[in-house]
């Protein structure tokens, strides 16, 4: 017999004898030694319909005189064996033959065996033992071959990457599942189950995916290398109730059966971190009204959507209901990557109009967005609220009161005006109410952008502007007065009207005190001086100049409109080295970072004029230099009313508008002379220079004395000394009057 690890010596001979044996020479080729390999390998395991299913081979010299070729498998876990199969039939392995040329009968070492998996359990480490005995039953004079465990490392990750609802109609999944029992338990599972009411919802076949990072992670798994998935579940006529809470089970089984679970399997189980369906959120990125009624465009999304399938769009008049539409919901894919675990939240779009009379809207308008399981829009829903959107309203942004005559512009917006094409001003008593004037508005339905975008809601609100100018009649003189806009069916400004009121105007009562003490005080310099003052409350403007028509130079007090130019362009977002410039320009009156803003960032001295043309500001120009613009009293008037006056401005936001009033309001106290003589309380810029004479020197003051009035002085053509005192003088008198 011959074994492995033999060596054998093969001899060519040459002989005279017909048996060989004599007279012969001899040629010994060098020995061979036959295969001593005890080669194996376990091709395939798979369990179906119950069995355990090996492929594989097993080539070993030692196979000669041992014709009995078992399979067994240990329990290596609990010490025992489980099952044992005889090899029937050898499978024929020429591939193994061609490796394995030297080993005796090699390319007959293959197998194909099946166990039952009824003692098997896979969460243990079981072991395969490849065996040929020459006793019938396998368990003496034997040659083992033992293959690597096929199960038993406790591993058992998972994540999943995406849970995604957006399309309406299915719930997409991917993640991984990495475990080695994977291996045995072959069929993939995803399972979704309602936590909230304790059942399964849906269940779907895995699609396997690769994931070397995974494979990174877990190098100890054997499988981790092929642990990714994804999944889609149907959800057609399937409702997940809002509120909810849901999992995505993976699931790793020997079963067939449509869940995974058949009496005859196994099957190990992940269970993802649960996901609650409670998102719902709104928008109307858009809204107008019109004659047609109010065009409405956004998004809406809801968990409960699912079971609420009508989308509708319901307008409500100071709460009560106007009108109705049912939305067309469109495609919206920036929606769907915010809300991917919403139901539907790709088409959440709309772009719609609710048919309606916009009078009928005379009161705080709302849209309610709801999903509703009902086609006429009532039923079991789920309602939005939008914010409150005004139907009337308005603003008297100058009211300019001289001693003979008066200037008012504004704008009002109001639904009603749909069917009231007159305006009126009407002047009434501000104490006993009683009308003194009225006046049709000729100069009407100017462009307003600002307010369009302001009142969207609002019938015609970007066309809502008015302005006029008037001699003042006696009836009003030496009265304070409300102004009351109107509109009105009526040629005679009366029938069906809708109003807007002022505040109190003074009409040459303490405005024509304020004028006789400055002209007092101007006459006195001599020399060109120009005062304005604004109210927060009218936005009525009181003026007095010796010199019409002249511009002043504005020396530093520019550096306010310098600042503000430069917070508009950059959003107000200043990085460190130009708020340094800034406070150093404004609270120390640093020329040379002044020079350093505009240079750099402005596009150089002409770049002030941008802010002058955005503000209409039409009075003021910079030439050759910012220390030599030109200005008035009242066009500065228009800078401050943006900063300190406006509820919003549209030139600068609210963080820009607080940053300038704290600089201001934090001056150096040498150089906070000027507009705050009298008030212990004041935000404020001064300016100073001289072309050529020392003596003639161009001196202002601008700024704000809370809840009062913003103020600007501009003198010329006297020692800085004089200059000061009399704007010093100014600012004293007008707090005394105002009060």
């Amino acid at each position: 017999m011959i074994a492995r690890g033999d060596t054998l010596t093969i001899i060519s001979r040459y002989s005279s004898s017909a048996d060989g044996n004599s007279d012969y020479v001899d040629y010994w080729f060098n020995p061979v030694a036959l295969g001593q390999q005890n080669a194996a390998s376990l091709d395939g395991v798979c369990v179906a319909k119950g069995q355990l299913q090996l492929t594989g081979w097993h080539a070993t010299n030692s196979q000669v005189g041992r014709p009995n070729h078992w399979l067994i498998v240990l329990d290596r876990t609990s010490g025992q064996e489980i099952g044992r199969v005889k090899v029937a039939t050898a499978v024929a392995r020429p591939d193994v033959a061609k490796v394995y040329p030297l080993v005796n009968n090699a390319g007959q070492a293959g197998f194909a065996v099946q166990l039952s998996t009824a003692k098997m359990n896979f969460s243990h480490q079981l072991q395969v033992i490849s065996r040929y005995s020459a006793s019938a039953d396998g368990n003496s004079d034997y040659i083992d071959y033992w293959f690597n465990p096929i199960s038993g490392n406790e591993t058992n990750q998972g994540y999943l990457d995406s849970f995604d609802l957006s399309d309406g109609h299915s719930l997409r999944v991917a993640g991984w599942h990495a475990n080695d029992i994977s291996r045995l338990e072959s069929n993939h599972y995803l399972i979704l189950f309602d936590n909230t009411a304790r059942r399964q919802v849906a269940v779907t076949m895995a699609k396997t995916a690769n994931r070397p990072d995974i494979a990174r992670l877990l190098p100890n798994l054997a499988t981790s290398g092929r642990a990714g998935f994804n999944g889609a579940f149907d959800l057609t006529g399937v409702q997940l109730p809002a509120g909810h809470s849901y999992s995505v089970v993976s699931r790793y089984s020997t079963s067939a059966d449509p869940n995974g679970n058949g009496g005859d399997g196994q099957y190990t189980d992940y269970w993802f971190a649960p996901v609650t369906l409670d998102r719902q959120s709104s928008w109307l990125d858009n809204i107008r009204m019109s004659k047609d009624g109010l065009h409405i465009a956004g998004w809406m999304v809801a968990a409960g959507h699912s079971s609420r399938p009508y989308a509708y769009a319901i307008v409500m008049n100071n709460g009560k209901e106007v009108a109705r539409q049912r939305l067309t919901l469109q495609a919206r894919p920036d929606i769907q990557k915010l809300y991917r675990t919403t139901f539907g939240s790709l088409y959440s779009g709309f772009n719609d109009v609710v048919s309606l009379n916009p009078a009928a809207v005379n009161g705080n308008l709302q849209v309610i967005l709801r999903f509703t399981d009902d086609n006429g829009g009532n039923g079991n829903a789920v309602d939005q609220w939008s914010s409150n959107y005004s139907a009337n309203a308005g603003n008297f942004d100058t009211i300019t009161v001289n001693s003979n005559g008066m200037y008012v512009s504004g704008w009002h917006a109001a639904n009603a005006s749909v069917n009231q094409k007159y305006q009126y001003l009407i002047f009434v008593d501000a104490q006993n109410r009683q009308e003194l004037y009225r006046i049709s508005v000729p100069d009407a339905n100017r462009a307003r952008a600002d307010v369009g975008r302001a009142f969207p809601a609002i019938y015609d609100s970007d066309h809502s502007g008015f302005q006029i100018g008037f001699t003042i009649p006696d009836q009003m003189q030496h009265h304070v007065v409300r102004i009351i806009h109107r509109y009105s069916n009526d040629a005679g400004g009366n029938g069906q009207c809708t109003d807007y009121w002022s505040g109190p105007v003074d009409v040459n009562s303490y405005a024509q005190r304020l004028i006789a003490a400055w002209s007092q005080i101007i006459n006195n310099f001599g020399a060109p001086v120009d005062i304005a003052i604004q109210m927060p409350a009218t936005g009525q403007v009181i003026s007095w100049t010796n010199a019409p028509n002249h511009q002043f130079i504005t020396a530093s007090s520019v550096k306010v409109s310098i600042l503000s130019l430069l917070l508009h362009n950059t959003g107000g977002n200043l990085n460190g080295y130009q708020q340094d410039l800034a406070q150093r320009m404004i609270r120390y009156s640093d020329n040379n970072a002044t020079s350093t803003i505009t240079a750099s960032y402005l596009g150089g001295n002409a770049g002030v004029n941008n802010i002058f043309h955005a503000l209409g500001m039409n009075s003021s120009y910079t030439g050759e230099h910012w220390g030599w613009t030109l200005t008035t009293a009242s066009d500065q008037l228009k800078l401050l009313n943006e900063i300190f006056l406006k509820p919003h401005s549209d030139y600068l936001n609210d963080g820009s508008r607080n940053y300038i009033k704290y600089l201001m309001n934090t001056v150096s106290p040498a150089q906070n002379w000027g507009i705050s003589a009298g008030s212990g309380n004041f935000y404020i810029k001064d300016g100073w220079n001289y072309i050529d004479n020392p003596y003639a020197w161009n001196v202002s003051s601008i700024g704000y004395i809370p809840d009062k009035y913003t103020i600007a002085i501009y003198t010329e053509g006297r020692p800085l000394a004089n200059a000061r005192t009399v704007i010093e003088q100014l600012a004293r008198v007008t707090r005394s009057i105002v009060g």
